[in-house]
């Protein structure tokens, strides 16, 4: 059996330029506030280690886990463009 996706790309402009319009903008809106959210998990975990010094180790374990992965997030966030390229490049036929 042939692959019946063969040859076939995404096209979002079958829908029309609004519509891509439209997508673009919510995507791009959901992506900045999903940079800001992280900004402020990312402030509040530096102000938990900050905070409790050497008073609460357990305390100070936990902003440093909650900075490490908003790090993480952050760059993912940011480089999201570029990793999704990266994927599509790589799995491009």
């Amino acid at each position: 059996m042939q692959n019946p996706l063969d040859g076939i790309i995404p096209d979002f402009t079958i829908f029309g330029a609004q519509f891509t319009e439209l997508w673009q903008k919510i995507l791009a809106g959901v992506w900045g506030i999903a940079i800001v959210f992280v900004i402020v998990a990312l402030i509040i975990g530096i102000v938990k280690v900050a905070q409790n010094g050497e008073s609460n180790p357990q305390a100070v374990a936990e902003g440093k886990k909650q900075v490490l992965w908003s790090s993480i997030s952050l760059g993912g966030l940011v480089a999201l463009a570029v990793i999704v390229g990266a994927i599509i490049a790589i799995f491009q036929p």
